[in-house]
């Protein structure tokens, strides 16, 4: 044994999918803001929420070829940033809507 701490090669994010993270918040901040503007409440705004999101993953696997060309795991086109996606979506439809809607 050399002595030398034995230290873990650090993965970094591609940037493929750190792009594909970013426009996905994007839309889900446009989806929550229409959502909320438009005074869309219930099951219509999770239909909205989830049509958005189905748009990204369309988007992403057809339109912008520079991303459907360097993704090698078709799962990442709809597993990336959905937690995410979901949780802006949410919290800006909430918001707007509060502040637009409950005075």
């Amino acid at each position: 044994m050399s002595g030398k701490v034995s230290e873990r090669p650090t993965v970094a994010p591609q940037p493929i999918y750190r792009k594909m993270y970013y426009i996905r918040v994007v839309f889900a901040f446009l989806a929550g803001l229409i959502c909320g503007a438009l005074n869309i409440v219930g099951i219509l705004g999770l239909a909205i929420g989830i049509a958005v999101f189905i748009l990204t993953y369309l988007l992403f696997r057809y339109g912008i070829k520079s991303i459907s060309e360097s993704v090698k795991d078709p799962k990442k086109f709809y597993m990336t940033g959905i937690f995410s996606y979901f949780l802006i979506w949410f919290v800006i439809w909430v918001v707007f809507f509060d502040i637009l809607w409950m005075s």
